[in-house]
């Protein structure tokens, strides 16, 4: 028989939710934190840039107990796969697991001699601890934007010039009548020197 435990899952995209369901059909007493407004992580549709689509056709990238739409193409679009992770949370009712707009500002072993962890919560300009036997930590390799600078940039910048983090280019027309460099030659890089040059760009 399992003991059941409180349990925290940092972070609400695809494997917070999956990690929330998982100790929550085992028993466990969950509490899930998303920092943003909506579950997604990479794909809430406030942090995806225009036409970013998967990397992987939708028979691998899906859970096991919910396949995606007949009707999505084989590489689903952000706002698919948006969609999708919503009907995932609703169909396993993950929403009532989930506090959102919620900040972790740090985790600490329990000081009362308890194995554990006391997590330092923000929401709503309220600060608190809560303590928990167990922490899932879901927040992904993405969470945070690495955002680095280059010699000349303040001048480049004073000049009108824009430095923009991929997740910060959620309009096609931001790149119109521009000349837009992109650093990097990945995934993210791929799909914006297309979608720039698609929408306007005077080079890319």
């Amino acid at each position: 028989m399992t003991k059941r435990k409180t349990v925290a899952v940092i972070g609400g995209g695809v494997s917070g939710l999956a990690a929330a369901k998982a100790f929550d059909e085992r028993g466990h007493r969950v509490m899930g934190f998303e920092r943003s407004h909506d579950f997604g992580g990479v794909w809430e549709l406030s942090r995806s840039y225009p036409d970013v689509q998967t990397q992987s056709p939708k028979d691998l990238y899906r859970f096991t107990d919910l396949p995606m739409p007949d009707d999505y193409p084989e590489w689903p679009k952000g706002p698919q796969v948006h969609a999708y992770l919503h009907a995932y949370a609703t169909k396993h009712k993950l929403g009532r697991l989930f506090r959102l707009n919620t900040n972790v500002l740090s985790m600490d072993r329990r000081k009362d001699g308890n194995p554990g962890w006391t997590l330092t919560l923000e929401a709503a300009g309220r600060t608190w601890c809560e303590d928990f036997d167990f922490v899932a930590i879901c927040t992904g390799q993405f969470s945070d934007k690495n955002v680095i600078s280059h010699p000349g940039q303040e001048a480049f910048e004073a000049a009108g010039g824009q430095v923009l983090h991929s997740s910060d280019y959620t309009d096609s027309s931001m790149a119109q009548g521009k000349h837009v460099i992109v650093l990097g030659g990945s995934k993210s890089a791929t799909d914006l020197v297309v979608n720039a040059a698609r929408n306007g760009a005077k080079s890319v």
